[in-house]
């Protein structure tokens, strides 16, 4: 016999651990709501039962122990013997962290030191089986072995043990009327040949295949790597089975013939048992997902190999753009060149998404943990609260879902403990006096967002204002000169808390901080909204992966550099008379809060000769955040958006500051990564003293637009309407499509029509040129691209600086003009983009065009 290594099956057994103890936990919830409930009790013993047999199967004795002793109380249950009380759930619950702690003493090598008596004394309590770990139970006279073991058997089955296989007594009976019962028999005889060494057999092989009286009934010893559950899945596949009966040989009923019966199935019980085990289809055959365990860190290694794809493909893109420009004679050559870049593209982009799949898992996977940690704070907290969860089907990178589990655990004790009030307060004020929180996940284009929401008593910045006072981290001075907003920020700052007074759940100022913390880490970025007595809500926006990331690239100088997407929050344009300078800090204003700004042209040392900053009128500023925190980075001229590949700068370059790591470029060249996180962290968030030395103030009222250019005139089009600004990628042709219905293009996997403005305005078609892009506006749910000759820059105003355009007007036509911005000397004409989305949606649906 081969020698097998149990440590080799102990990941899976761990993991099938975890994964029964949240179906333990989740279920057990539902039943101190549904006492009755037959489908959630079944799948509660269900769980139990599986515990007990995989430990068992690995030679954990406390742990197989103990979990036959808590399969017994959901037995009793089961039967109806037993009452679904307060004090029994809270048992089960004690009784499910005991299993968790042995989980973990079995990782660190300690569970023979597990003392498992008392825990098993609280259970005892509720049954009728008083008995220890060395008492056994006497079992009833059905559950005794029938097969007469001769000496051999015995020996080799014990030789198995020592190896860490299961040892089962099968006996099957075929329906009566079932045809060929002696096919059916061996087809069964060699399926579980496969799974195992069958030790004997009744009758025998021979006697089963000559036998024309063969009554369709056997019986087979199996010694096997499989689990029970496995075995009868085997069983399953083959029909006509009127009843099967798996029991587990162990060293005790080998040598005595007394054994329990693990599962045990017979006439109408096997079809119910047989439909739990398999998926069946309507063709009457099994169907199986096949799953492959697969090493981290061939994923990861496959993940770079994917990708210096996606670096190799973007230089492809590169170098076929420059040569359809420089080498018109070989157009027929170019056109191939075009065929095979995008069709790698597409191939790459597929392969990419599909890599990152295997990084994914669902949300679920966390949230399943919350439900029973929200039941024990609040009955902790005396309180009564309605966990709801949503998006739980949302997938995030397996390294992201262990992190990002304790900033939800703070947020949610937080929520329960001091934002929900005490029911008695609630009826007062005419809510209900069960309080609400919902924990969501959605993706939002490559980012992934979770939002804790409370019906609580909210956040009052006033009574956090006061509590920075008394804990010294601001003067009144300073408070006195706080908006809401950056009131309530306050409460990420250590020490700070909004607790009336101390409990075992919260209230000593020591949460927050390490949720801020943690969303830092994970270059994130945490939002918080809150009305007094009205409830609050936290968001936190994190990347999907930390692989590869959609990213900015900026120029600093001459030199290029990426800003990962997820901390952008917007890209404005300061005009230079509003940027002030206080302390030595250069800030702005934008929409009343203090924006400090950084020049990290300046920060990185880099000198550029043709610059020509002093003459500018105007700055570009890329707002970024982390955590709570934001900034203004000044840069000199944005690119536009790409995925890039992080790769890191080495061991003899290390970290440098604020460079996170480097990407290569479509044209080989190489970008540095902007470390957001350092760099907001060097600088802080604010000057609190600086708010009084800036008197300007913007209005509610104030705009941004994406300004472009057809021709000669200049439009605009509201920032939040252009979903995405990109050079013009090959264009696929669609037959018989109008004039200005350029065709398709591919964008990131994608379909997308794409119309140029020019025919709208009745402007002459022109051809691509380098300064060319398409726009992407989406509209109700679906993205149309605008092919226009050159992207301006965003334009910040107020609506009082936009005039109604006149009916009768030279730039009015067909009613897509809404406003006009005169800034000195330029004229800018404000698009009606529903409009225009509604006419060429319109034109899709007549031509028959699929987006």
């Amino acid at each position: 016999m081969t020698d097998f290594d149990l440590s080799a099956y102990l990941g899976v057994f761990l993991d099938e651990v975890e994964e029964q103890l949240q179906v333990l936990n989740s279920e057990i919830l539902t039943l101190e709501k549904e006492p009755k409930n037959e489908k959630t009790i079944q799948n509660i013993f269900r769980a139990a039962h599986t515990l007990k047999g995989s430990s068992a199967s690995m030679g954990f004795e406390q742990m197989k122990e103990f979990t036959h002793h808590l399969e017994n109380v959901f037995e009793q249950v089961r039967q109806s013997k037993l009452d679904v009380s307060q004090e029994l759930i809270n048992v089960i619950f004690e009784s499910i962290d005991f299993i968790k702690v042995m989980k973990e003493a079995i990782i660190n090598g300690e569970l023979e030191s597990i003392k498992i008596e008392p825990n098993i004394a609280k259970l005892t309590v509720f049954t009728d089986d008083q008995v220890g770990p060395k008492q056994k139970k006497k079992r009833r006279k059905e559950d005794q072995l029938t097969y007469p073991f001769n000496e051999i058997e015995k020996n080799v089955i014990l030789s198995g043990f020592e190896l860490g296989h299961n040892s089962l007594e099968i006996s099957i009976s075929l329906v009566n009327d079932a045809l060929m019962k002696n096919v059916r028999a061996l087809l069964i005889h060699n399926n579980l040949k496969e799974a195992g060494e069958i030790i004997a057999s009744t009758p025998s092989v021979d006697d089963i295949e000559n036998n024309q009286h063969f009554d369709g009934k056997m019986r087979f010893i199996l010694l096997t790597m499989q689990t029970k559950q496995e075995v009868m899945q085997i069983i399953n596949q083959i029909s006509d089975i009127k009843s099967v009966n798996i029991n587990q040989i162990t060293e005790e009923n080998l040598s005595h013939p007394i054994i329990e019966n693990t599962h045990e199935a017979t006439g109408n019980e096997q079809e119910e048992t047989r439909v739990e085990s398999t998926e069946k289809l309507e063709s009457g055959k099994t169907k199986i997902n096949p799953t492959v365990r697969v090493d981290v860190d061939k994923l990861e290694h496959l993940m770079n190999l994917v990708g210096e794809l996606v670096i190799d493909q973007t230089r492809l893109v590169d170098v076929r753009g420059r040569l359809s420009d420089r080498h018109t004679k070989h157009e027929d050559d170019i056109e191939v060149l075009d065929e095979v870049t995008n069709h790698l593209s597409r191939v790459i982009t597929e392969l990419q998404e599909g890599m990152m799949k295997t990084r994914m898992l669902p949300i679920e996977q966390l949230f399943n943990r919350f439900p029973r940690m929200v039941r024990d704070t609040a009955q902790k907290a005396n309180k009564e609260i309605d966990f709801i969860m949503t998006g739980k089907e949302t997938e995030l990178d397996r390294t992201l879902i262990e992190e990002i589990s304790d900033p939800i655990i703070h947020l949610l004790r937080n929520s329960i403990d001091h934002g929900i009030e005490p029911h008695e307060i609630r009826q007062r004020q005419g809510k209900p006096p069960k309080g609400k929180i919902q924990l969501r996940a959605a993706h939002e284009e490559n980012h992934i967002v979770i939002s804790i929401s409370d019906d609580g008593k909210g956040i009052d910045p006033d009574k956090i204002k006061q509590t920075a006072i008394e804990k010294g981290v601001i003067t009144e001075e300073e408070a006195s000169k706080l908006n809401e907003k950056d009131a309530i920020f306050l409460i990420f700052k250590s020490g700070i808390s909004t607790a009336e007074k101390v409990t075992d759940i919260s209230g000593r100022g020591v949460g927050m901080d390490i949720v801020r913390a943690h969303i830092e880490k994970l270059n994130g970025i945490i939002d918080i909204d809150s009305t007094v007595g009205v409830g609050t809500t936290f968001t936190i926006k994190l990347p999907l992966t930390l692989a590869i990331i959609r990213s900015l690239l900026v120029k600093f100088g001459h030199k290029t550099f990426a800003i990962p997407l997820v901390n952008v929050l917007e890209i404005i344009r300061l005009n230079k008379v509003d940027i002030q300078t206080i302390k030595e800090q250069e800030v702005g204003l934008v929409r009343g809060r203090v924006l400090p700004l950084i020049r990290m042209k300046e920060k990185l040392g880099i000198t550029d000769q043709d610059s020509h900053d002093e003459t500018k009128k105007r700055e570009f500023v890329i707002v970024v955040g982390i955590a709570d925190k934001r900034i203004g980075i000044i840069a000199d001229k944005t690119i536009g958006n790409q995925e890039v590949v992080i790769k890191s700068l080495g061991p003899y370059i290390g970290s440098p500051a604020y460079i996170a790591g480097a990407t290569i470029m479509g044209d080989g060249s190489v970008a540095l990564i902007l470390d957001v996180s350092f760099i907001v962290r060097e600088q802080g968030t604010q000057d609190l003293e600086s708010t009084e030395n800036i008197r300007k103030t913007e209005t509610d009222e104030e705009q941004q637009f994406v300004t472009f250019k057809l021709d000669t005139e200049e439009y605009g089009i509201e920032i939040h309407r252009a979903k995405d600004i990109v050079s013009v990628p090959t264009i696929t042709k669609v037959v018989n499509a109008s004039e200005d219905l350029l065709g398709i293009i591919n964008l990131r996997g994608r379909m997308l029509p794409v119309f140029d403005l020019r025919k709208r305005f009745n402007l002459p078609l022109q051809p691509l040129t380098k300064k060319s892009r398409v726009i992407v506006v989406e509209n109700k749910g679906q993205d149309i691209g605008f092919l226009v000759d050159e992207v301006s820059q965003v334009l910040k105003t107020n609506k009082q600086s936009i005039e109604t355009p006149p009916k009768e007007n030279q730039y009015n036509e067909a009613n897509l003009i809404k406003g006009i911005s005169r800034l000195n000397n330029r004229v800018v004409l404000i698009l009606e983009f529903d409009e225009i989305h509604n006419q060429v949606h319109k034109q899709l649906i007549e031509e028959k065009i699929e987006v």
